[in-house]
């Protein structure tokens, strides 16, 4: 069974290797992802993320940043030419497929890359990047997260009610809902997810968000969050971060049964074609019973086993996503 992944930080892992003095290959790897896993889990795409983490700064500055780990995934895809090929447009996903080759999205993890600056925004999605979140975990001229790091008396389940789009927000949103590149809420207060839900015009993502009902993380959905993305074409991709998926937030593992149980409830309260994989690998050190991108086969038994039919496990590994770029690039 094919499968898509709307999230990992493999670029920034592989980026920072380099930087370390210890280089790596994206053909094979000591990481979650590599060419040779995703060749063995069956992938038919994975979005690599060009992730900044704000609280490096000034040292390491987020343009500059995420132009490194763009300039990767372009010289991933030259090396790689043979297996793997870029996702630009809709036509793309299919082309590639035919063509054998397993396809690979750029997107962006902090918008705080663009330094309040529509251009590079522009110029962002002229190199390639199709989705980009609002936050990480750092106040940026967009919005407010939900986690911030640099609170000292941040809890990770005391989700942010008060702070959401800033004033620049609303034109970042309306110019990247322009250009379709997907809007990614994932890390977003919930003070900005509401206030996203009165301006977008387009279906969002949450590409590596879990059920706070389940696991009380004010990084995960609330109830209200997944009833209304389902009913308004939107995507959220499952995270296989322990921390994210157990009751217990500093849980340091967890297995591909409470994946399934966040998929049961993401079906129940907002239906089977809201659920996609956005595993966050490369990005976690504490995650479930499922080492990497090559032993996906668990997380479909899990789902099997769970209840999910084969039409519904298709839908979750593959389908929805298709549905939703095809839709939406």
């Amino acid at each position: 069974m094919k499968a898509w992944d709307l999230h990992c930080d493999t670029l920034a892992a592989i980026r920072e290797a380099g930087r370390m003095g210890t280089p790596l290959s994206f053909g094979k790897n000591p990481l979650q992802i590599d060419l040779e896993k995703l060749k063995r889990g069956n992938y038919g795409l994975q979005c690599l993320a060009a992730f900044v983490n704000l609280g490096d700064a000034p040292a390491d500055d987020p343009l500059l940043c995420v132009l490194e780990e763009a300039d990767l995934f372009h010289r991933i895809l030259q090396a790689y030419q043979d297996d793997v090929a870029p996702v630009y447009t809709a036509a793309d996903i299919d082309k590639n497929k035919q063509d054998g080759k397993i396809s690979l999205m750029l997107t962006v993890e902090e918008s705080e890359c663009c330094k309040g600056n529509l251009a590079v925004l522009r110029d962002l999605y002229r190199l390639g990047v199709r989705m980009m979140t609002l936050t990480w975990n750092h106040e940026n001229h967009v919005a407010w997260p939900n986690f911030n790091a640099a609170n000292e008396n941040a809890k990770p389940d005391m989700p942010n009610t008060t702070q959401g789009l800033k004033p620049f927000g609303y034109e970042f949103v309306a110019e990247m809902e322009r250009l379709h590149m997907t809007v990614d809420v994932s890390h977003l207060s919930d003070k900005g997810f509401w206030d996203l839900t009165q301006c977008a015009t387009r279906p969002f993502a949450a590409s590596h968000s879990n059920c706070r009902s389940i696991s009380s993380h004010c990084r995960n959905l609330t109830d209200e969050m997944i009833r209304y993305m389902g009913e308004h074409g939107c995507l959220a991709g499952l995270n296989y971060c322990a921390g994210f998926l157990e009751p217990d937030l500093q849980a340091q593992s967890s297995t591909v049964k409470r994946i399934a149980e966040h998929a049961a409830h993401f079906k129940q309260v907002g239906g089977i074609e809201m659920i996609a994989l956005g595993s966050d690998f490369d990005g976690i050190s504490h995650g479930p019973d499922m080492k990497d991108a090559g032993e996906l086969f668990k997380l479909e038994q899990a789902l099997r086993s769970h209840g999910f039919t084969e039409q519904e496990i298709e839908a979750v590994f593959w389908g929805n996503a298709r549905r939703f770029f095809m839709q939406n690039l």
